[in-house]
């Protein structure tokens, strides 16, 4: 009476989404490449920006992703203030910090989004007359990309002054990942 075990190692490989974040400031979380900010010279780091109406002092910095956050002001007849940045995924998801009324500040938000050189989406806030700040606004949202290299750029642009104060994106990557397993058989 004979008996032949073996042992059979089972390594499946399956895709898995994970999320990661570019800041604003810091960068892409994997890679490290950060945002590209056009006009560059005209935008600022609004947690250290001397000249911004919108300061760490009336925000409410603990809502804020990193405490960092970009703001521009375009105006019109200038050139439109655009925020670029690449990742290679699957989703994708823009958030920004609107604000109502503050003195003396552009605080309209109109924006426009090209994902891959196509319009995409628009996002609009005309502030109300409180001084109500929201943090980690999606202002925009796309669930249903093709898992490759993506070049998004939210552009302010038009016949209106809109403010942007940029703070995050979001992107969810597929990552294959093997899983390990073994299987016992024996013969008689």
């Amino acid at each position: 009476f004979s008996s032949l075990a073996f042992l059979l190692w089972i390594a499946p490989v399956f895709s898995i989404l994970v999320n990661r974040t570019i800041d604003d400031e810091r960068g892409d979380s994997l890679t490290g490449q950060k945002p590209s900010y056009n006009p560059d010279d005209q935008w600022h780091q609004g947690a250290t920006c001397s000249v911004c109406l919108i300061t760490p002092s009336t925000l409410d910095t603990s809502q804020i992703f990193d405490a960092t956050w970009h703001d521009g002001t375009y105006s019109p007849g200038g050139e439109d203030f655009t925020v670029q940045a690449s990742f290679t995924g699957t989703a994708v998801y823009v958030f920004n910090i609107i604000s109502n009324t503050v003195s003396d500040a552009t605080t309209l938000t109109n924006l426009t989004f090209t994902l891959d050189g196509d319009l995409v989406g628009q996002f609009n806030h005309i502030p109300d007359s409180t001084s109500d700040v929201t943090y980690r606004v999606p202002v925009y949202t796309n669930t249903s990309l093709s898992n490759s290299e993506h070049l998004l750029v939210m552009r302010a642009g038009g016949a209106n002054a809109s403010l942007i104060l940029f703070d995050y994106i979001v992107y969810s990557a597929e990552t294959t990942s093997t899983s390990s397993s073994s299987t016992s058989s024996s013969s008689a």
